[in-house]
C-alpha cells in the first residue's frame, strides 16, 4: 500500500468523490480553513493502483509551545473497516504527528456509534475513543439529515403537518425566496447572522471568512445563499453547499422581529428542492442541537424538534478517536477541552470586539450594495420558522462558531 500527500486539487477531489467522501473531505473545504489558522494536509492511500482511503488532516500550531494539534475531518473516506488500510494509515499518521511535533491526531469519525467492529479496529491500532458528545474544534456527534430520494410530495408527507402548512401557506403569501451568490447579498446575510449572534450570544467569524467560503464553495453549482424577503427586506437566510451526493446546510441567521413569518422552513425547502435538482440524495442539517438522546426540556431540544419536523433522521456517530503523541500536553489539552466555560466567555468577548471594529466597514459595504438578478424560487419554496427553534444550546453554540 502506498500512502502519500496530494497537492493537486483535481486529483484529490476525484479520489475522495469516488470514495464517497463528504464536503469536509473536499479540497475547497480545506482551503476555507486556511483563513482560520488551519493548514490542510491531504493524505491518500492507494492499493493496486487505485485509491482505497483518504484523510484530510488539519494542523494548527499551539502558541508558545512549539507544538501543534491535528485532526482528520469527517474521518476516513473509503475503506475504514479494512484492517490493513486502517493500520497503515495509523502508522503513517503516527510518524507524521511526530514529525510535526503534534500533541495528538484526532480522527473525527462519522460511522454509527453502534458499529463496534470499527471501534475495536481503531482501538487495536492505538486510538482512544472519547465519550464527549461535543468538541470545540470538531463536528458534533449527533447530526441530522434528510433522505431526499423519492418525490417532492413524498418528502412533504414525511414532514410534520405544521411544517407542510407553513410551506404551502408561504407559497401564497408575500414571502419571497431568492437564491444568490452576490457579495452584496452575502453582506446582508452576515448582518442577519450578527443579529442572531447578538440575541443568542454565540461568536461569529469575521466577514472575510464568509468571503472565503463564497470563493471556495460557490464555484459552479457548488453552493448558494438563500435569502427570505418581505417587501424587498431580507428577514432570514441560509448558506448551503453541495459535494458529491449530499447538500450541506452550513450557516443560518434571521431577524427576530420577523419570527412570525416562519421563513426558515421556506428557506430549507428551497434548498432541498435545489439539492434534488443537482441529484443529491441527502440534505445534511448539521448538529441536532441538543444532547443525545434528545429529551424534551433539555437545552436545544427546540432546534432538534424543528429539524425533526422536516423528517430528518438523527445520526449519532462514534465520534472522536485520539492518537496521542505527547502525553503530558495531551492531558492539559483534554482538561481545557472539558472545562470550556472560560473559552466560551473569551470567544464571546472577542466576537463583540470584532463586531464593533467591523461595524463601520459593514455599514459602508451595505450602502454600496447594488441590486442583482437573483433567481426567484417563489414557485416552489416558501416556509417559516418558530423563534425558539433557532436557539442552539450552549454546546452547539461553541461548535458552530469554531468549525
Amino acid at each position: 500500500m502506498q500512502i502519500a500527500l496530494v497537492e493537486n486539487k483535481k486529483l484529490w477531489n476525484g479520489a475522495v468523490l469516488a470514495l464517497g467522501a463528504t464536503l469536509y473531505h473536499s479540497w475547497e473545504w480545506g482551503e476555507t480553513r486556511v483563513s482560520q489558522g488551519w493548514r490542510p494536509w491531504r493524505v491518500l492511500a492507494q492499493k493496486d493502483g487505485g485509491a482505497c482511503a483518504a484523510v484530510q488532516i488539519f494542523e494548527r500550531k499551539v502558541p508558545f509551545l512549539g507544538a501543534s494539534v491535528l485532526y482528520g475531518a469527517a474521518g476516513i473516506a473509503g475503506n475504514d473497516n479494512e484492517a490493513s488500510v486502517v493500520n497503515s494509515l495509523a502508522n503513517w499518521t503516527r510518524e507524521f504527528s511526530a514529525k510535526q511535533n503534534a500533541i495528538l491526531f484526532r480522527l473525527e469519525s462519522r460511522f454509527p456509534d453502534t458499529d463496534e467492529l470499527r471501534k475495536k479496529l481503531l482501538a487495536s491500532v492505538g486510538f482512544r475513543q472519547l465519550n464527549d458528545q461535543w468538541s470545540l474544534w470538531n463536528q458534533p456527534r449527533a447530526t441530522m439529515a434528510i433522505d431526499l430520494r423519492g418525490s417532492e410530495e413524498e418528502l412533504l408527507q414525511h414532514m410534520r403537518k405544521k411544517h407542510r402548512e407553513h410551506i404551502r401557506r408561504s407559497q401564497r403569501s408575500g414571502l419571497k425566496i431568492v437564491a444568490t451568490k452576490e457579495i452584496g447579498d452575502l453582506r446582508t446575510f452576515y448582518e442577519l447572522l450578527l443579529k442572531s449572534s447578538a440575541r443568542q450570544g454565540f461568536a461569529v467569524r469575521d466577514f472575510s471568512y464568509f468571503l472565503r467560503l463564497r470563493e471556495q464553495l460557490f464555484n459552479g453549482d457548488g453552493g448558494l445563499l438563500f435569502l427570505a424577503q418581505i417587501g424587498g427586506r431580507a428577514i432570514a437566510g441560509i448558506l448551503c453547499s453541495q459535494f458529491g451526493s449530499t447538500c450541506h446546510y452550513l450557516y443560518g441567521g434571521f431577524d427576530w422581529t420577523a419570527r412570525q413569518v416562519h421563513a426558515n422552513e421556506a428557506l430549507h425547502w428551497s434548498a432541498i428542492r435545489w439539492a434534488r435538482k443537482l441529484g443529491c440524495n441527502h440534505y445534511d442539517m448539521v448538529g441536532a442541537g441538543t444532547s443525545y438522546p434528545p429529551c424534551e426540556g433539555n437545552s436545544g431540544y427546540g432546534l432538534y424538534n424543528f429539524k425533526k419536523g422536516f423528517g430528518a433522521d438523527l445520526i449519532y456517530a462514534a465520534g472522536y478517536f485520539d492518537l496521542v503523541n505527547r502525553p503530558a500536553l495531551y492531558a492539559t489539552l483534554r482538561f481545557a477541552e472539558t472545562h470550556t466555560g472560560w473559552m466560551t466567555a473569551a470567544r464571546g468577548i472577542r466576537s463583540a470586539i470584532q463586531r464593533a471594529v467591523d461595524s463601520p466597514r459593514r455599514e459602508a459595504g451595505l450602502q454600496a450594495n447594488q441590486p442583482n438578478n437573483d433567481a426567484d424560487f417563489r414557485d416552489g419554496a416558501v416556509p417559516q420558522v418558530e423563534s425558539e427553534q433557532t436557539v442552539r444550546p450552549k454546546e452547539e453554540k461553541i461548535h458552530w462558531n469554531l468549525r
